[in-house]
């Protein structure tokens, strides 16, 4: 029988690809998207089955179950892709728009990992989670994507010592940029704060995230060939740093957070106005 992985957030970018190239190698992958045209899109590829999902929604968590079970298949692994970004100043952003990054990059995988659990404890698989640089790296004016990543990277770290006795593997993703549509959704969000104290850098930072994303984001087939080995290797690592360049991300890792502070507000200090 083949191995049945569930990959949320299916319909593009990362989640497209890892969808494409598991099939391609031989995977059942059940594909969940939003809406019907990608549905329609993912099912006429061979050994991918797509579902209706919005992670945020209950009722189609329950839905979802009843497709697992229905299918009979059983279920090896979950790849929590599915995520949105929200950018701007902390001080002029609502309540709601953190709690809706929230509700998709934390809550939502939570209730997608409950949903299937059982199949994968039974087949003592993995869960995989799509995480970022963002989780040991807040950058300036993306706080409410890095807060969300910051909570994903305690959550698996805890949900994965959890069940260091029962064979089930935890593993984060930790990306950098990835060439796909999320900054493309980034543009509609910097005029938002137009009137912002923080209009001037905040502007130019997210301005050039954008141009750095589309011009030198690693290509998603690149993370789904990561995908692929964490899926087929006996012991994964607990963590995957990919980007085009890790080197300045292990630095960070190692630098205090007073010598990181030093190197942002030099870059802030260039696009802030006299």
């Amino acid at each position: 029988m083949k191995k049945c992985v569930l990959i949320t957030g299916a319909s593009t970018g990362i989640g497209r690809s890892t969808a494409e190239y598991l099939a391609a190698q031989g995977f059942l992958v059940y594909a969940g998207a939003r809406k019907e045209q990608d549905l329609i899109a993912l099912n006429e590829i061979n050994n991918i089955m797509s579902i209706k999902l919005d992670i945020t929604s209950p009722k189609e968590i329950a839905s979802l179950k009843k497709f697992i079970e229905d299918e009979g298949n059983g279920l090896f692994a979950v790849f929590n892709n599915a995520g949105i970004a929200i950018a701007g100043p902390l001080m002029d952003i609502s309540v709601e728009e953190i709690e809706r990054q929230f509700q998709t990059n934390l809550f939502g995988l939570h209730r997608v990992t409950r949903a299937v659990f059982p199949h994968i404890l039974e087949a003592k698989g993995r869960i995989i989670m799509m995480s970022s640089d963002s989780e040991f790296f807040a950058t300036p004016f993306f706080g409410p994507y890095c807060s969300s990543k910051h909570a994903l990277g305690g959550y698996s770290d805890s949900l994965r010592r959890e069940l260091l006795l029962y064979g089930v593997k935890v593993v984060k993703i930790q990306a950098g940029r990835v060439n796909t549509k999320i900054w493309d959704k980034g543009r509609d969000m910097i005029p938002k704060y137009k009137n912002s104290l923080f209009s001037d850098e905040a502007t130019k930072i997210g301005e050039h995230a954008i141009h750095k994303g589309k011009t030198t984001g690693l290509d998603p087939i690149e993370v789904a060939k990561l995908i692929y080995k964490v899926l087929t290797i006996e012991n994964p690592k607990a963590s995957y740093l990919i980007a085009p360049s890790t080197l300045k991300y292990r630095i960070i890792k190692v630098l205090s957070e007073r010598k990181i502070d030093k190197m942002v507000k030099k870059e802030l200090q260039k696009y802030k106005k006299n």
